[in-house]
């Protein structure tokens, strides 16, 4: 709807879908004041600007505090009124925090914040989703008190898409035509990634590189965390030579052992850096503060080149876009705020330096930029970007997104696997985690909140990251990363070497299971199909709208992820009389097996799974083929059906890494 000054509208609409029901209504707005539009003035900062600077854990950040104003231009607030159905559920929304699963009778507030991803995409359990085109900060809110609506902060007008097709995986499908096809990874970054903070030089990186071909556990990818540049140049993108003499003679080592390289980069620059005087120099800047404005075709292009300059000409393929919500005004408290405060906050930060109708795709335009650069420059390179900030059309430049900083509790854990499911409905594919949580031990601010001051001392949280590296091997990035201790896997050795084993066999599961999820991978970009899927998207038994603790890990492969505490509790004190397994749902549209035993449960029905330490369950769906290589060679397992039958299995094979792809060079092979 194209905005007049104030328009408010009585007319509803309905919308019935014959191919799923009959003279049923999915879908209404609201029955009065449908749509509501309310003019503001949108003024930008100018002229004399006063700033502080704030110390962050994403450095050292400018802050507008008094400006004068110019105006720029008129805007409105948008207001959506919907109609919900009685025991309709609600998805959706990208990644929170709280492990909210379905979103009814709740108040979400949609903008970007270090452990929050904001997408504007919702999916009904009648059948239908929801895409709104704002790039505005939102709320979506579903009360008795207020109703059902969808408002948006500041738009040029109301709109969205409603999206009803066959299933749900293919409102996924529609999703992506109307923003974007995902890409495909290089195959490396389906491996394991070994990361923490942080590795401090190029002789230690090489030496932990050693270390994985030494004891024989497979690696695929090392990152470089902060400080690679020198002192005091926080977010310079080149090298402390000092600590790193000769990155190309680095990369070529870790490339002969099969090992590729990721480093950090960061919007926020150092006043005294050269990126920044270059950046301040040609005017792309953010206004009154030192970020890239990535808004502007000019700015993305300086940051490549910087990006290129200092770092890709040296060896660096992949990029860890670090901080890409670059304003997070909630880490600046020493206690949480409510929902609303951190909401209005950064309402207000982000108004005083950025399009307000934008304030919520920051990472979108980051991330254009970096793919668009790199593929001019390196146009045989496919793209890998981590980072912590997406939107809806990020999915086309290469980007899996990350969880963000998290504290090690079991409390997380569980609810990392709630917006596992959550992010499964974003049509943005690739997502992963800080596998044992970001922060250990506890701290001051509020974030800083672990609940193991002895770290990887404590048997405790040993076992705690067992569980979490458990889950993380089931991703579509399996990703180690932290601070506070070591992540290593020989980190967690002692007398017994239990905890080693362990993630050392997860490590070699997740590369015998390579050939079954690279093909996984292709579907997503061929068929739009996605990694990550909650079990109502598979399976027609109404039981699946209401479980988030477990997921298909693409077509055939059901996770049941362990997230409370079986054997000691946060103090380390032994728990007794504890049952070592969990409750799983076996969807009714088929029978399961269980990975580990072989055994054949009917669906329709609760279990309790086994799940010692050294497993999690996991059971494949019936009629599934499920390649794996073992010992250099391709085994086709085979679940079959009551009839002993299977269906096919397309086998997707390429060179692993540039975009020939796109040109059709690759092989399928239909595994019967």
């Amino acid at each position: 709807m194209r905005a007049g000054e104030i328009d408010s509208s009585s007319t509803s609409k309905t919308t019935s879908i014959s191919a799923h029901y009959t003279n049923v209504s999915i879908f209404s707005e609201a029955c009065e004041n449908a749509h509501t539009l309310e003019k503001f003035d949108v003024y930008k900062s100018t002229g004399q600007i006063k700033t502080e600077e704030i110390k962050t854990a994403d450095g050292v950040k400018k802050r507008v505090i008094a400006a004068d104003k110019e105006f720029v231009e008129s805007l409105y607030h948008t207001t959506l009124r919907l109609n919900f159905t009685d025991g309709e559920k609600l998805f959706g929304l990208g990644q929170a925090e709280e492990g909210v699963w379905n979103l009814r009778e709740t108040t979400q507030y949609l903008h970007q914040a270090n452990k929050k991803i904001a997408i504007p995409f919702l999916i009904s359990s009648n059948g239908y989703g929801l895409l709104f085109t704002t790039q505005s900060p939102a709320i979506f809110c579903d009360s008795k008190a207020y109703g059902s609506y969808f408002y948006t902060n500041a738009d040029y007008f109301l709109d969205y898409f409603f999206i009803a097709p066959d299933s749900f995986t293919q409102i996924i499908a529609r999703m992506r035509s109307l923003t974007g096809k995902a890409t495909m990874p290089p195959k490396y970054a389906l491996g394991y990634i070994q990361s923490q903070k942080r590795y401090e030089s190029q002789e230690e990186i090489l030496a932990t590189a050693a270390e994985f071909k030494k004891r024989n556990i497979p690696l695929s990818l090392i990152v470089l965390d902060w400080l690679s540049w020198e002192d005091g140049m926080w977010g310079q993108k080149s090298f402390d030579k000092s600590r790193f003499p000769d990155v190309p003679a680095m990369v070529e080592k870790l490339h002969k052992d099969n090992v590729h390289f990721m480093i950090s980069i960061w919007p926020t620059m150092a006043e005294q850096s050269e990126n920044y005087k270059e950046m301040k120099e040609k005017g792309t800047l953010l206004t009154g503060v030192n970020i890239c404005n990535a808004f502007e075709p000019a700015a993305r292009q300086l940051y490549w080149t910087q990006a290129k300059r200092g770092l890709a000409d040296y060896g660096v393929e992949s990029w860890w876009c670090d901080s890409s919500e670059p304003v997070t005004p909630e880490w600046n408290h020493y206690e949480k705020q409510t929902p609303e405060k951190t909401y209005n906050e950064y309402l207000q930060v982000t108004s005083d330096i950025m399009p307000p109708q934008k304030a919520n795709a920051y990472g979108l335009y980051h991330a254009r930029g970096m793919f668009e650069g790199q593929k001019k420059d390196f146009p045989d390179r496919r793209m890998l970007i981590l980072t912590r900030s997406g939107y809806p059309g990020s999915q086309q430049y290469g980007i899996a997104l990350w969880s963000g900083d998290t504290s090690a509790k079991w409390s997380v854990l569980k609810n990392q696997v709630v917006q596992a499911c959550q992010f499964g409905l974003t049509g943005i594919p690739y997502w992963t985690v800080d596998i044992g949580a970001f922060f250990v031990k506890r701290g001051a601010p509020w974030y800083w909140d672990g609940d193991y001051p002895d770290a990887s001392e404590n048997q405790a949280y040993k076992k705690l990251y067992i569980r979490w590296f458990q889950f993380g091997a089931f991703l579509p990035m399996f990703r180690a990363h932290g601070t506070d201790c070591r992540r290593e896997p020989w980190a967690f050795c002692d007398k017994t070497n239990i905890y080693y084993d362990i993630l050392v066999k997860f490590i070699r599961l997740r590369y015998e299971l390579m050939p079954y999820i690279y093909s996984v991978a292709a579907r997503v970009w061929k068929d739009d199909e996605s990694f990550i899927r909650p079990l109502f998207m598979e399976f027609s038994d109404n039981a699946c709208f209401d479980i988030c603790s477990q997921y298909m890990f693409g077509p055939s492969i059901m996770v049941c992820p362990v997230t409370n505490a079986m054997y000691f509790n946060k103090e380390g004190q032994e728990l007794t009389n504890i049952e070592k397994t969990i409750d799983v749902y076996l969807p009714n549209d088929c029978s399961w097996y269980d990975w580990w035993t072989g055994k054949k449960y009917d669906g329709g029905q609760w279990i309790k799974a086994d799940a010692p330490l050294e497993k999690i369950p996991i059971f494949v769906k019936e009629g599934s083929i499920i390649p794996v290589e073992r010992d250099g060679k391709l085994i086709p397992l085979r679940f079959t059906d009551k009839q002993g039958n299977c269906e096919p299995f397309e086998l997707y094979e390429d060179n692993g890494d540039g975009n020939d792809y796109l040109d059709g060079n690759y092989t399928i092979t239909k595994l019967k």
